[in-house]
């Protein structure tokens, strides 16, 4: 037996979890599907005796994060009723969704508000929509989780200043 006091709690270090580093995700926006499908519910006992599928499909090139095993970006935009305003109060959400390395694109699954659909629509349909942006965490076992998304005209000066960060 020594005679030396064994250190507190108090006296040993806690080691804090490392913070996530954010990533911008930029894909350019080349093409887009929207799908919809209205059906009977055949659970068991449902909820509501409908089930309602819509998604929207953007496909691009990534352009940043550089470096990637493919530049090819297809993005599902979910829109769903649980992220309207009113219904939203009480939820805790992690992320707004996730993104996916597979060997032939960067999936993503991202939930939208559901009213949000038809403006984003209107806007790829006329061509107005050129990027989407996304931040979020970076890519760790092939996956990355979205904490922000961004549907733009042009690359603004913010971006720019990031991309020429990155650059230098």
């Amino acid at each position: 037996m020594t005679g030396e006091p064994k250190p507190t709690k108090s006296a040993k270090k806690r080691r804090r979890k490392p913070r996530e580093k954010i990533v911008d995700y930029v894909v350019a926006i080349e093409g887009w599907d929207w799908g919809y499908s209205f059906s009977l519910n055949s659970e068991r006992q449902p909820i509501d005796p409908y089930d309602e599928f819509r998604h929207l499909q953007v496909k691009g090139r990534l352009l940043r994060p550089s470096g990637q095993k493919t530049e090819r970006a297809e993005i599902s935009l979910l829109p769903s009723f649980d992220l309207e305003e009113e219904r939203r109060r009480d939820l805790h959400p992690i992320a707004l969704g996730s993104l996916h390395v597979t060997q032939d694109a960067i999936l993503g699954n991202i939930g939208i508000p559901r009213d949000a659909l038809t403006p984003i629509l209107q806007m790829l349909i006329a061509g107005k929509f050129n990027f989407v942006l996304m931040r979020g965490s970076r890519f760790r076992h092939r996956s990355a989780k979205v904490n922000s998304l961004r549907l733009e005209t042009r690359l603004t000066e913010d971006v720019v200043a990031l991309e020429e960060e990155s650059a230098a």
